[in-house]
């Protein structure tokens, strides 16, 4: 569950019905697809919507480098 999402420099919602149970590579070609953007971008967050609009799907990249 995702709490808080103040990490995140840039939030995507991705637009249109998506299959939820597709996984991480599909989502990737997804957002390639649809935004032009790198799917594995730090920090960021796409949003994916179901068919009936009650469930979300989260694909986050997030990245804390500690060194």
């Amino acid at each position: 569950m995702l709490n808080d999402a103040t990490c995140f420099k840039q939030v995507y919602i991705v637009c249109g019905y998506t299959d939820l149970r597709s996984g991480i590579d599909t989502l990737a070609s997804i957002i390639d697809a649809k935004t032009d953007n790198s799917p594995f971008v730090p920090e960021t967050l796409y949003l994916f919507c179901g068919r009936k609009s009650d469930r979300i799907k989260v694909s986050a990249q997030y990245f804390n480098a500690r060194f």
